[in-house]
């Protein structure tokens, strides 16, 4: 039988939680692993990204062939790197960090929750999830506490140009998750 990892992706400081869970074969890289965050979350990546240690130093795991070299460090191929060689399951913690654009500096913990067997035979699975992902470009964090502000108020707080942000995002609602709409895609 198939061996997966079940993973749980959530975005730091922002409450209430956005957050993913599916299932990645045993035998996925963290490019693969970047390719299903990206879609679970639905970024259009479009920015460079990096899986890094949950430490203070947040020294690199993985990254994009040509992400260039942040720090002077190094980032080893996610395309070359097996997600068995940091994921074992046998740690009773095992986790990550993966951060998405490097302006807006989106930091989602990548935890790993179980290893599983299951009969059928798939690449990936999403499980669970909650909340729309932040729009693309849209300032970080603060960015995002505006545009969750203006769609539930319709103010916008740096009276800059209401109707052009209206139009920016596009019927964009920060609660709007369609599991099932989700999963078709990010399934097949």
């Amino acid at each position: 039988m198939p061996r997966y990892y079940e993973f749980e992706v959530s975005l730091q400081e922002i409450q209430p939680r956005i957050w993913r869970r599916f299932l990645l074969r045993t035998t996925a890289t963290f490019a693969q692993l970047h390719k299903a965050i990206q879609e679970s979350f639905g970024w259009e990546e479009r920015h460079l990204w990096e899986f890094r240690l949950p430490t203070c130093q947040g020294w690199p795991i993985a990254g994009p062939p040509d992400g260039g070299e942040e720090n002077d460090r190094p980032t080893p191929d996610a395309k070359t790197v097996k997600l068995s060689s940091y994921f074992t399951g046998r740690r009773v913690v095992e986790w990550c960090e993966y951060l998405y654009d490097f302006g807006d500096d989106w930091t989602h913990d990548v935890k790993l929750i179980a290893v599983r067997s299951e009969k059928e035979s798939f690449k990936r699975r999403l499980l669970d999830g909650e909340r729309a992902a932040p729009p693309e470009d849209c300032g970080g964090t603060p960015g995002y506490e505006h545009v969750v502000h203006f769609v539930e108020t319709g103010e916008d707080r740096y009276d800059d140009d209401p109707k052009g942000l209206e139009a920016w995002l596009d019927g964009w609602k920060p609660d709007a998750f369609d599991l099932s709409k989700a999963k078709l895609e990010f399934d097949r």
